[in-house]
């Protein structure tokens, strides 16, 4: 079995920047998404930089239990080892809760907690003892605080950062060694830079490019880091907020995301 690295939501700007990345030093990859035609696209682009490494493209929609389950049983015939798993792919919903479909609100968490949830324990099921794995998950700073406006978002990221911290240490002896990143604003789609625009001063200084946190996320992960937080001034962030309670925190934080939203018209 040859191994590869296995990169969730491949086709958006941060699993694109993963997956360039990781191309860069020589490993074989598994790219995924829900688009079959934007992960072909995808293929061609690296190959076309990189052309001696494997790449496989399939499709699978995380908030899908079939999907999932045929992914891996394609990855099985196709004799792949999963030594690297980078937990990417990821759903944003913005708005009041009671303004959410209820298709949106309970396809946030599918996306973001049971399928990463679900991916991440088959890899490791799934993988060679005698090797290394790798994992990397994309929480938030968002994970740190309850946010008011962006309440499933932030909620289904804590769950993340919670569980893959507590698994890395449950894994630390079995050769498993798992870093959850939490960035805060990417600029990726552009929505997302629409939303890092409408907050003004405040999301322009915290805000990354998906290289930035692509870079950082696999330094920290040679390194064996459990958690980290791309950025300086998000650092300082994450750390002044232990201090205020979570309600002010959920005030200040439920403010800035409101004023944001109405630049927008997002209700």
């Amino acid at each position: 079995m040859e191994n590869f690295t296995l990169i969730t939501g491949a086709t958006g700007g941060l699993g694109k920047a993963f997956a360039f990345a990781c191309a860069k030093r020589g490993d074989n990859l598994v790219i995924s998404g829900t688009k079959q035609e934007r992960l072909d696209a995808l293929k061609k682009e690296i190959n076309s930089k990189y052309p001696d490494i494997k790449i496989v493209a399939k499709a699978c929609d995380l908030s899908s239990d079939q999907d999932r389950v045929n992914f891996f049983e394609f990855i099985k015939s196709q004799k792949i080892n999963v030594n690297f798993l980078i937990n990417n792919a990821g759903l944003i919903v913005e708005g009041d809760f009671i303004n959410m479909s209820d298709e949106d609100a309970l396809k946030v968490i599918k996306v973001n907690c049971e399928g990463t949830v679900d991916f991440t324990q088959k890899v490791i099921k799934a993988r060679d003892e005698r090797m290394p794995l790798h994992i990397i998950t994309v929480a938030s700073l968002a994970g740190y605080y309850p946010m008011p406006h962006m309440a499933m978002y932030a909620a289904t990221k804590a769950m993340l950062k919670s569980f893959m911290v507590a698994l890395a240490l449950e894994m630390k002896d079995k050769n498993v060694f798992i870093t959850t990143v939490c960035p805060s604003g990417i600029y990726t789609s552009d929505a997302m830079k629409e939303a890092i625009k409408a907050q003004g001063f405040n999301g322009r200084i915290t805000a990354n490019t998906p290289e930035e946190v692509a870079e950082f996320a696999l330094k920290a992960s040679k390194k064996h880091k459990i958690i980290v937080v791309p950025k300086a001034v998000n650092r300082f962030v994450k750390f002044i907020s232990k201090f205020p309670s979570e309600k002010s925190l959920a005030k200040t934080t439920g403010r800035m995301w409101k004023k944001s939203q109405d630049k927008r018209n997002i209700k």
